[in-house]
């Protein structure tokens, strides 16, 4: 499951706002004081309320003044295949046919405070978003209780909407096989894409509780790191990766089969003393006795059994400075990615961090970032961060970043243009243009960079015409890419440096072949030195020699007629145990393309094709 979408409504500075998050890596940017810490604490406040907790004062003070006392925060997830929301005791429930997503498909869940008062239990109100059939928007079907569903299933038969050979299949001791049944019974086409918003109050009735509660256990695990602690020796700076280790630990399936076997042995042993202690009492007084029952069915608090600490030297961790512990929690997050791939655990976690620049050297920054890319890229995490850092985040794709800026009537302002989005963030955070030298090869992305470097130092005749790694050159991906190159892009529209082209032909693809026909026509007739390739190939990989890719992938390419026009990619995934064909691409641009030799490419008549390119940038390097 995957966080998608954070609505708040009079929280604290904000009186609406709505931002999206990206399934993988996020980093909050914005001016001090804009609120970035307001929506850190606002997730914290929703998935837990403890770390902070909701405040009477976290109403915004303009709905004070026109007298409205509501505050919200609305969440919104992605259902992936690997969620099973279990609504009814033992029956997966799929929340699309159960009408209980909202109209963009995802699963809206509000929690709302009426602050009119002191805040107390009963001030949260719990709701889930839906758009529901408008026949039934008054009683949604999920609130019946299961003697009313097995009155209305009763109805299909009587009114013969079913046969009794049908009615006989529908299980009538579960709740949701008689609703599913309802729905595919009683409802006509028109009447499932004739839908209303509803809200279902997830606080009232057993039915609705069932469902909270269930939906609750499959929501992600949320940590936040916060930048400013008190210095204490329950300081989350220190404790919280451990306090995670332990989260996780327990949702271990081998893990909660034993400690349900520590808790059962506890029970018998526990009902065995009662049973005799009352059989005591009701030989002197029964009456007592007769009043008086067991209670040891509540579940127990495992994570508040184990406690977690770093010591050493005689000085414990959180008496340390700021630096060495967010040193600590920088290791965390190094270990967590370097771990993942062998990680079991698949329920999805958050990683909120705040600042995590904070009391950093920038080698260490670099290296906590690169970590949190990592563990980003897995699919059961999702991180997300604020910085006001220009060089973290430069690391990152643009559209991993959330701008926060106001406009003229104090709302979160809105960017739909790129450039746009760029100037502004340029703008907060003093990003700046950066090149060594006033030479750029342009490529589509960051895949075809690692082929030309690796094939520049790979090939003696090629680094002999000139040495792609002393720097006299830089590379920039002209899709995609980090933010920094998106700065450098923009740069090149104004500036006076020589640029050299290398798009793919994308020949055989009917659809993109000599997309970028256009363009290289256009830069090819600039009065500078700048320079546009089109390859002879269909792309990158396919200058790759087919015995390199068998050899790799233990794969045929056999069945392969027309090597230069191949989708080798796709052909790859087809044919090989991999089911990622980013991670394919990685392998052929990476690793392969370093064992690519002279041969090999002239026995794809490339050879000369290739050392044209570096004689064009070397040339551009003497203008």
């Amino acid at each position: 499951m995957k966080l998608k979408k954070l609505k708040l409504e009079n929280f604290r500075s904000y009186k609406n706002l709505e931002i999206e998050f990206d399934d993988n890596m996020n980093v909050i940017i914005g001016r001090n004081d804009v609120g970035k810490s307001t929506v850190m604490e606002a997730l914290e406040i929703f998935f837990n309320n403890d770390l902070v907790k909701i405040q009477q004062d976290d109403l915004n003070i303009y709905a004070k003044e026109e007298e409205s006392y509501n505050l919200s925060i609305a969440l919104s997830f992605e259902i992936e295949n690997t969620d099973t929301i279990v609504i009814d005791s033992s029956n997966p429930t799929d929340l699309k046919d159960e009408f209980l997503l909202d109209n963009y498909g995802l699963l809206t869940l509000i929690k709302n405070w009426d602050c009119k008062t002191p805040l107390k239990a009963s001030s949260l109100k719990y709701y889930l978003e839906c758009e529901y059939p408008s026949i039934w928007k008054d009683k949604p079907k999920i609130n019946l209780k299961i003697t009313d569903l097995k009155k209305e299933i009763k109805s299909l038969l009587d009114n013969e909407v079913v046969t009794e050979d049908i009615y006989s299949k529908i299980p009538q001791n579960s709740n949701a096989p008689m609703r599913l049944a309802l729905y595919n019974h009683l409802l006509e086409d028109e009447d499932k894409n004739d839908k209303s918003t509803i809200f279902i109050d997830l606080n009232k009735g057993d039915e609705s509780k069932s469902l909270r509660d269930n939906i609750n256990k499959n929501l992600p695990l949320f940590f936040l790191f916060q930048s400013d602690r008190p210095n204490r020796d329950s300081d989350k700076d220190v404790q919280n990766p451990l306090n995670i280790a332990i989260t996780k630990a327990l949702l271990q399936e081998e893990i909660q089969e034993k400690l349900n076997d520590v808790e059962r042995l506890m029970k018998e042993q526990i009902k065995d003393v009662a049973d005799k202690t009352l059989d005591k009492l009701n030989e002197m007084d029964p009456n007592i006795a007769s009043t008086l029952i067991p209670d040891y069915t509540k579940d127990p608090d495992w994570k508040s059994v184990f406690k977690f600490s770093f010591t050493g030297n005689d000085i414990p961790l959180n008496k340390r400075g700021s630096g060495v512990r967010r040193l600590v929690l920088l290791n965390y997050f190094r270990a967590e990615a370097e771990r993942r791939v062998d990680d079991r655990f698949n329920k999805s976690v958050i990683y909120a961090i705040e600042e995590p620049e904070t009391s950093q050297h920038p080698d260490y920054q670099k290296m906590l970032i690169e970590a949190l890319l990592e563990l980003s890229n897995h699919e059961h995490h999702q991180v997300i961060i604020t910085t006001h850092t220009p060089n973290i985040a430069k690391m990152v794709n643009m559209e991993n970043v959330i701008l926060l800026i106001k406009d003229s009537n104090n709302q979160i302002k809105k960017f739909i243009d790129d450039n746009e989005k760029l100037i502004a963030i340029s703008d907060t955070l003093g990003l700046l243009p950066y090149f060594n030298n006033k030479v750029v090869i342009c490529l589509e992305g960051e895949f075809d960079i690692k082929f030309i470097m690796n094939l520049n130092q790979a090939i003696q005749e090629y680094k002999d015409i000139i040495d792609l790694s002393d720097e006299t050159v830089s590379l920039i991906p002209l899709q995609g890419g980090n933010l920094k190159n998106w700065v450098n892009r923009n740069y090149l529209k104004d500036s006076n440096v020589t640029e050299i082209h290398i798009y793919d032909s994308d020949k055989g693809s009917s659809k993109n072949a000599n997309q970028y026909k256009k363009q290289q026509d256009e830069i090819n007739s600039r009065e500078d030195s700048s320079y546009c390739f089109l390859t002879s190939k269909r792309e990158m990989e396919n200058y790759i020699n087919k015995d390199l890719i068998e050899s790799e992938f233990s794969i045929s390419c056999d069945p392969i007629s027309n090597w230069d026009e191949h989708d080798i990619p796709t052909f790859i995934l087809n044919k090989s145990s991999y089911t990622d064909e980013k991670a394919i691409k990685g392998i052929l641009n990476g690793k392969l393309s370093k064992q690519i030799t002279k041969q090999h490419l002239e026995e794809l008549e490339a050879f000369e094709e290739i050392r044209e390119w570096f004689e064009k940038i070397k040339e551009a390097t003497k203008s």
